[in-house]
């Protein structure tokens, strides 16, 4: 038996205890935790800048940018343990559970959250009614942005038919080939047009979330040396923030070097992801748990960003760095205590 026999009979054993819901892969617990509250912190970040901009200096501004710029591995690594466990081959979805759970839990989430922010955000004097806010929020993603990974992860579900039919029926090495090559074209093509160049072969630089699931997969069955995650993580960490500082005061518009399709984060969240699946210590309660409430964690934690940034009007840069990461902590345990309340209750079951 080849040593990447031996890897592969490894892990689809820690994936099959997955099944068991009393059993989880310590490592994506660990990556869950993390990249979750990554996007709490980043949210803060983002939404001080949205909400409180007309009170902000230029370099504040940019400041919130460059630290959204170096959190953006966070989504990326939620899509990369999907793609480990769900593309694993010897795991059957049938359509009925497709639609089921995975999708109808989509949807639900969709629904519910729409309307509770369509409540926050009614204003009965705009003379537009609550019911036609919340369908063109619904359909058109109109009430809150965050919101737009669920409509993502509705498409990566209908997909997913697709996903793993080409991953049953590719090689390992042929799966890396055909996801070089969908990131040539979706994440590296694009920069030609800061070159003033426009590339002549185009695919919609969305394509990147269904790389991210390849991603996922193969570094599951065949991580990257520690010593080269390392140094791209470090490396990507680094220039992303510094290319959003440089390019601030100029006309040049930094956000496709730091979109989910752009190199550097490409590379980030891989380092990331596999430096944390060498994490050999088992998660334990606290971390499963918040494994178990991610998904309510992030619906949630916007109630609070957008009650208290935008409502009460707290400006976490008003207490330097401190602030956001105060505030991320209190915004994450929060979110945490509600979903584990809500579950344990059997409310809003789809959490």
């Amino acid at each position: 038996m080849s040593s990447t026999d031996l890897a592969f009979k490894t892990n689809i054993g820690q994936t099959d205890g997955l099944r068991d819901s009393k059993k989880r892969v310590s490592q994506f617990s660990y990556i869950k935790a993390v990249a979750c509250f990554a996007i709490v912190l980043l949210h803060c970040f983002n939404n001080a800048r949205v909400y409180h901009s007309e009170l902000l200096t230029d370099g504040q501004i940019t400041t919130a940018f460059a630290a959204c710029a170096s959190l953006m591995w966070a989504v990326p690594c939620f899509l990369m343990v999907t793609g480990a466990l769900l593309l694993d081959r010897e795991r059957v979805i049938p359509l009925s559970k497709l639609f089921g759970k995975y999708i109808k839990r989509m949807l639900i989430a969709l629904v519910v959250f729409t309307a509770i922010f369509t409540v926050i955000r009614h204003d009965p004097s705009a003379g537009s009614g609550i019911l036609r806010e919340f369908a063109e929020g619904l359909i058109f993603n109109h009430c809150m942005a965050y919101l737009w990974y669920l409509y993502m992860m509705l498409a990566i579900y209908l997909l997913m038919p697709l996903f793993k039919a080409i991953v049953n029926r590719a090689t390992d090495k042929q799966l890396a080939m055909l996801t070089a090559v969908l990131l040539i074209i979706c994440s590296v093509l694009p920069l030609a047009s800061y070159l003033d160049v426009e590339a002549a072969l185009y695919i919609p630089t969305w394509i990147v979330y269904g790389a991210y699931l390849f991603i996922g997969f193969l570094l599951y069955r065949h991580n990257m040396d520690a010593r080269i995650a390392a140094v791209m993580l470090v490396l990507c960490t680094i220039a992303l923030p510094l290319v959003t500082v440089r390019l601030a005061p100029t006309d040049i518009d930094a956000s496709g070097l730091t979109a989910y399709n752009s190199p550097l984060v490409v590379m980030q969240s891989a380092a990331a992801f596999s430096l944390m699946l060498r994490i050999r210590r088992g998660a334990g309660r606290l971390i499963e748990n918040i494994d178990r409430c991610s998904f309510g964690i992030y619906l949630i934690h916007m109630i609070f960003i957008r009650l208290t940034m935008k409502e009460l009007g707290f400006n976490p840069f008003d207490y330097g760095p401190a602030g956001f990461i105060g505030a991320a902590i209190v915004f994450f345990a929060a979110s945490f205590a509600i979903t584990c309340v809500l579950k344990k209750f059997r409310i809003f079951s789809f959490l």
